[in-house]
């Protein structure tokens, strides 16, 4: 009964979220027509750029509704580590348009998981993105994507360190909840979606403080001696 709930919330998130788009669209657009007239004073410019700017707020809590309402669709594939992260790294640094040197992936043997490719470029993505855009906070980038498999357990992992200035302590046991975030503009729901998105595929989305500074968000993906066939 409660995956049911679950389920038809889904669907009524994506349907509000679906109604909310066409609107929001619509105000982004006409504030950009307002912008190109002439005689704007400072005021008005001001107004503009309040407009636009929680117009793109609005949109990007869209898109993440809309991704979360697509965890259900899951269809888990072999994926293998050492080639996947390479290509990972080279398309996020040329997308971000980042300088070479500031995404690296640490050389490692080669791990094979299950996982659907979709919610992991999206989850790593996630990561990724929020690991440059805290890490700037310190005048630099520098994010280092690593696997492997985990002391003890051997359960493979891939997890995504940054060398920003970290998640207080006192914020750190909100971090995966829905709207808590410590970065101005953002929705906080980031990695609310990757957390759920790794659930779904029976992984798991840890944070760790890193050691000399900055966080890692490790995923740690399903035993593989137990996966289905």
């Amino acid at each position: 009964m409660q995956q049911t709930k679950l389920e038809a919330l889904g669907r009524l998130s994506a349907s509000i979220a679906h109604e909310i788009r066409n609107p929001v669209g619509a105000l982004s657009h006409a504030s950009q027509l307002l912008e190109e007239s002439p005689g704007l004073s400072t005021d008005d410019r001001r107004l503009i750029d309040i407009i636009q700017t929680n117009s793109r707020r609005v949109s990007e809590i869209v898109e993440n509704v809309l991704q979360l309402s697509r965890r259900e669709n899951s269809r888990p594939e072999l994926i293998y580590l050492a080639g996947w992260t390479r290509e990972f790294a080279a398309e996020f640094s040329s997308t971000l348009e980042l300088y070479e040197g500031q995404v690296t992936v640490t050389p490692a043997e080669d791990v094979e998981v299950r996982m659907d490719p979709g919610h992991l470029r999206q989850v790593v993505w996630n990561l990724c993105e929020n690991a440059v855009k805290y890490a700037s906070v310190n005048g630099g980038i520098a994010v280092e994507i690593g696997f492997g498999r985990l002391p003890g357990s051997r359960r493979p992992y891939l997890e995504v360190a940054d060398a920003g200035p970290g998640i207080p302590e006192e914020l750190r046991e909100q971090v995966f909840e829905p709207f808590a975030t410590g970065r101005a503009g953002g929705t906080g729901l980031g990695l609310f979606i990757s957390r759920e998105l790794c659930e779904c595929n029976r992984a798991a989305l840890i944070h760790e403080p890193r050691r000399g500074g900055g966080s890692v968000f490790r995923i740690v993906f399903a035993d593989p001696a137990r996966w289905e066939g």
